[in-house]
């Protein structure tokens, strides 16, 4: 068993339920891309290496379909670790990433009360600065939703825009818990997400 390297406080979600439509034809709907490997590892298992960088192995929640279930728990147990059931959040059905952050959220919160998070897409590519700057970003969650933004190497309509700089959204984010809901409420956002 590797052991791991996290940061007690915070929690880590994968959203690793996407078909993975932009790497067809290597990526079909029943084995995404983000479950491919391009070496040793696919960028779900270096998603999760890289979340034990900044949470406990118990601290990382995952949130996926039931067709891709099996995939992230083979994943995850070929590096070595085996995630607690109850960290296996499956969907009852694709909503898109709000929808999934909220369910992962709110399963969270059920478990551990106020807690920051991580949320990671399950299929980028990060090096460890990166890790360093959310991790210290960590301490802003309390007022603050955070947002990674990357700088555009040149116009695309297929990825959304923080204004502040026109940085292309990561969709890397930072949230307490408490200000992630009181936020959504809101707007009504986020009702009630299926838990598990």
């Amino acid at each position: 068993m590797i052991i791991s390297q996290g940061v007690e406080g915070i929690k880590s979600i994968i959203l690793a339920g996407g078909s993975g439509t932009r790497l067809w034809p290597l990526s079909r709907q029943q084995y995404p891309k983000q479950f491919l490997k391009f070496g040793n590892t696919s960028l779900f298992q270096d998603t999760f290496l890289r979340c034990l960088k900044i949470s406990e192995e118990s601290d990382i929640f995952v949130v996926t379909s039931k067709s891709q279930k099996f995939l992230v728990k083979g994943q995850i147990q070929e590096l070595g670790y085996d995630l607690p059931e109850s960290n296996l959040l499956i969907e009852p059905e694709g909503k898109n990433t709000l929808p999934a952050i909220c369910y992962g959220m709110k399963v969270i919160e059920k478990i551990h009360g106020r807690s920051t998070v991580g949320i990671f897409a399950a299929d980028h590519i990060l090096d460890a600065e990166a890790m360093k700057t959310i991790e210290e970003s960590a301490s802003l969650a309390q007022d603050y939703l955070i947002t990674f933004g990357i700088t555009p190497t040149s116009p695309n309509t297929g990825y959304g825009y923080v204004q502040s700089g026109f940085l292309w959204i990561s969709g890397i984010f930072v949230f307490d818990t408490d200000l992630f809901f009181e936020e959504l409420n809101k707007f009504e956002l986020c009702r009630n997400p299926p838990l598990n």
